[in-house]
């Protein structure tokens, strides 16, 4: 195969969690990587424009799922049940959730991989192909997924479903959301030295996360929480709310870019994901 592939990955259950070894180059968001294409990140000053329309979206689109899923009572029933399942009977229900999270979003289905062996190495995977555009692949090793977070198989088929509608988006439009995204999967596709920030904040990781933890916060009715999930600017925390909204923290009158302002709030989740610095 002479095409060049490309995958949004997250390589182990390690990837997101707590680490000891404080590093901040390798955490905030760096402004001369970002430089070299500000309109493919989310903390970027160019992208105001977008934040805004991409939230209203991430929100219609996440309350549309969520009723979608809650009509399938049997379905949804499980689902609240989530917690309460063998790893098996979770895995058993994804498809379900998939048919249904493409069909609310009116995309092309995906290919959906779920075994071992695609990938062994890898948790989870949105393959792409930038020169040759199509409806993508969401792949899922559940050997991998099995020593997660409870909720990781859920969490990531939304994330990952939610690739193939950014990726069609952006090869079948030009308006200011298919462009963002557009940009983002061409910058991530030869994305060379990025911090956890950098390739959290590229504006298909940082929706793709906002989009999927905010079904699960309707899901779970406000009560899901898992530090893998995406930066602060992605996470939900108390009352429904962003723990770091980029779109106010654009609007703070302050002489510093929203990159600085960023790196000051991510502070927090800085000093988390380092406990003993």
């Amino acid at each position: 195969m002479n095409k060049a592939v490309f995958w949004l990955s997250l390589l182990s259950a390690t990837s997101f969690s707590v680490v000891t070894q404080a590093d901040p180059k390798k955490f905030y968001a760096n402004p001369t990587l970002q430089a070299e294409n500000p309109s493919a990140y989310a903390v970027s000053d160019v992208n105001q424009a977008w934040l805004e329309q991409a939230h209203k979206k991430r929100e219609q689109d996440a309350k549309a799922v969520f009723e979608a899923l809650k009509a399938n009572t049997e379905l949804f029933k499980q689902l609240q049940a989530w917690e309460t399942l063998s790893f098996e009977e979770r895995m058993a229900l994804l498809p379900q959730v998939f048919e249904i999270e493409c069909r609310t979003m009116g995309i092309t289905p995906p290919e959906l991989v779920i075994n071992n062996t695609l990938y062994p190495k890898r948790a989870v995977n949105f393959v792409f192909d930038v020169r040759s555009p199509g409806s993508g692949l969401v792949y899922l090793n559940p050997k991998l997924l099995k020593e997660m977070d409870v909720y990781a198989p859920l969490a990531f088929l939304l994330h990952e479903t939610r690739h193939a509608y950014q990726f069609q988006l952006a090869y079948s439009e030009t308006s200011i959301l298919a462009q963002g995204y557009k940009s983002a999967f061409e910058t991530q596709s030869n994305l060379k030295g990025a911090s956890f920030s950098d390739f959290l904040t590229l504006l298909n990781e940082y929706e793709a996360f906002q989009f999927g933890n905010h079904v699960l916060e309707l899901l779970t009715d406000g009560t899901f929480e898992s530090p893998m999930m995406g930066t602060f600017a992605s996470q939900f925390g108390n009352a429904g709310q962003l723990k770091i909204d980029l779109v106010k923290l654009h609007e703070r009158k302050e002489n510093s870019s929203l990159l600085e302002k960023y790196n000051r709030a991510a502070n927090v989740q800085y000093k988390l994901r380092y406990p003993n610095q």
